[in-house]
C-alpha cells in the first residue's frame, strides 16, 4: 500500500510538471503576441483526481470591429494561444523522453480548448473546411512550435515559477520576465506595449489597436 501511495505521489508530481509547461506555453505565446495574461495557475481537482491548469487572458473584442480582416488577425492570435499549451507540453515530453508518441491520456484536458479553436476557425472563415483547414491547423501548430522553441528559456522560466507558486498574476509574470529572463530588454518593451493597449482598452479605437498590433 505504501508503494502504491508513493507511486501516486510521483505521478502527481510529473503531472504537475507537465501541466506547468502546458500553461507556460499558453502564457508565453499570448504575451509574445501582445495579449494580456491575467493569471496562470495549476491545481489539483479532488473530484477527478487530476491536475488542472488555467491561463486566463484578455483580448480585444474583435467581434465588434468593422474591419473583418483585423478581426481575423486577432482571431488567429487567440487560436494560436489555444494550441500553444498542448504544443509546449508535447515539446517538453519529447525533449525529455526522445519520443514523438505523446500519450493519449495527456491530451484529455486539451479537448475543450481544441474545439474552441476549431469554432474560431469556422466563425471567422480562417480556412475553408476539408484539406485546407487541416493544412491551416498543421501549419499553425508548426509556427507555434517554432515560436516556443525560440523562446523556450522563457517558457521554462514561467513553468518553473508556476510549479513552485501554483499561481502567477500578470504582475508576477511581468516581474519574472523583465527581471529574470535572458531577454529582459525585449520583455520590458513588450510589457510597455501590452500596458498601453490594455490599461485603457475601453477608450482606445480600432485604428490605435491596429498600430499597436502592427497591422
Amino acid at each position: 500500500m505504501a508503494h502504491l501511495d508513493l507511486s501516486i505521489k510521483i505521478a502527481k508530481q510529473f503531472e504537475l510538471i507537465a501541466t506547468s509547461f502546458h500553461e507556460a506555453g499558453h502564457t508565453i505565446y499570448a504575451l509574445l503576441n501582445k495579449i494580456k495574461v491575467l493569471n496562470a495557475s495549476i491545481s489539483f481537482n479532488k473530484e477527478t483526481k487530476r491536475i488542472e491548469g488555467c491561463c486566463e487572458y484578455l483580448i480585444p473584442d474583435f467581434s465588434i470591429f468593422k474591419d473583418f480582416q483585423f478581426s481575423q488577425f486577432l482571431a488567429e492570435y487567440e487560436i494560436g494561444i489555444k494550441y500553444a499549451g498542448l504544443t509546449a507540453e508535447k515539446y517538453h515530453f519529447k525533449t525529455n523522453s526522445g519520443s514523438d508518441k505523446f500519450p493519449l491520456f495527456l491530451r484529455d484536458g486539451s479537448s475543450d480548448v481544441t474545439m474552441s479553436a476549431a469554432t474560431l476557425i469556422k466563425k471567422y472563415s480562417i480556412a475553408p473546411p476539408g484539406k485546407k483547414r487541416y493544412q491551416f491547423k498543421k501549419n499553425k501548430i508548426k509556427e507555434i512550435l517554432k515560436t516556443l522553441q525560440e523562446n523556450w528559456n522563457d517558457v521554462s522560466l514561467i513553468s518553473h515559477s508556476l510549479f513552485a507558486k501554483k499561481k502567477l498574476s500578470f504582475q508576477d509574470l511581468k516581474y519574472i520576465l523583465t527581471k529574470k529572463s535572458q531577454n529582459k530588454k525585449f520583455w520590458k518593451n513588450q510589457f510597455k506595449i501590452i500596458d498601453s493597449i490594455f490599461n485603457n482598452l475601453e477608450e482606445v479605437d480600432e485604428q490605435f489597436l491596429k498600430i499597436k498590433f502592427g497591422v
